[in-house]
């Protein structure tokens, strides 16, 4: 059994995550951590549904890697195990909660021109992601001489495909069209970027003014209201979040025009996202990079429930 559960992460209704340690075949000497998602057999759809899409999206660097499945007896239960690259970095949400000190412009255009690129790869399949925020995007260090992070976004355990019935996601996050028309597409993603990345520079919501009298306040306030934004940032950023805040979904831009956006592809940022990545080594992976691991019983010493 070249697999065990090592501690407890998380979880919630669709299941349980842990840290655990693999030790990969054929020499079994080495171990390398995984984050696992764990779910009783019989409530193990969304998750089940959720490596189905990272499968597809395994050549984007920008997206958590999906390494296989397994299906063990824990505790006399079936399990269904997702098996995912851990991230040492933690989540967005709490790195941001940790710093003293707000993400200079320069860097949350870096992290702004990660997170496009992901959810480009994600629409480019006819997906959407439903669930953008910061607690489900993942931290991992740079490769090469950089202090800054490198962004994969997680969890698309409320994805669905373009044109199916939707869900509704995270309030704080979610976009007019989705709350009073029941509309699920591609520009909601977009506009929790914008969230995101507002976020960054300030420090809080741009919803915030109307986050005090509880979710329905919120939700006519985020339909009604023009969001709230910092008059401390630049021309190019302020516009950027415009972009990203257009309540119209037709004419709200698209992840590919917003990565030509001046606040992205801004040749004055010392970071430049395109050399940035190029430095980095993130062109995306070759199809099929990465072996599937696909087994029954592969935990040896699960957590005692």
């Amino acid at each position: 059994m070249p697999c065990e559960k090592l501690e407890l992460l998380g979880g919630g209704a669709h299941g349980i995550v842990f840290l655990t340690q693999y030790y990969n075949p054929p020499t079994f000497s080495v171990p390398m951590k995984l984050a696992v998602k764990s779910s009783k057999d019989e409530f193990s759809g969304s998750i089940w549904g959720e490596g189905q899409i990272l499968r597809k999206l395994q050549r984007c660097p920008y997206i958590i890697h999906c390494l296989g499945e397994d299906t063990s007896v824990e505790h006399g239960n079936t399990m269904y195990n997702l098996l995912l690259e851990y991230a040492p970095g933690g989540t967005l949400k709490r790195w941001m909660n940790s710093r003293e000190r707000l993400i200079p412009e320069e860097e949350a255009s870096l992290y702004a021109y990660q997170l496009l690129k992901g959810i480009l790869e994600v629409h480019r399949l006819g997906i959407v992601h439903c669930d953008l925020k910061p607690n489900n995007i993942l931290l991992f260090p740079c490769r090469y001489g950089c202090s800054l992070n490198q962004l994969k976004i997680g969890d698309f355990r409320l994805s669905k495909v373009t044109g199916e019935g939707g869900h509704r996601g995270t309030l704080l996050y979610t976009s007019p069209e989705s709350l009073f028309c029941d509309m699920h597409e591609a520009p909601k993603d977009i506009w929790a970027i914008g969230c995101m990345v507002a976020e960054m520079m300030t420090g809080e919501s741009p919803w915030k003014f109307c986050n005090t009298n509880g979710d329905d306040k919120l939700a006519q306030g985020m339909a009604f209201k023009q969001p709230q934004i910092s008059t401390g940032i630049s021309d190019h950023a302020k516009d950027f979040l415009m972009k990203c805040f257009e309540k119209n979904p037709n004419v709200r831009w698209t992840a590919d025009k917003l990565l030509n956006h001046p606040f992205v592809a801004n040749t004055d940022n010392p970071l430049l996202c395109q050399r940035w990545e190029d430095r980095q080594g993130l062109g995306n992976r070759p199809l099929g990079t990465g072996e599937w691991i696909s087994s029954i019983d592969l935990f040896s010493t699960p957590i005692s429930s």
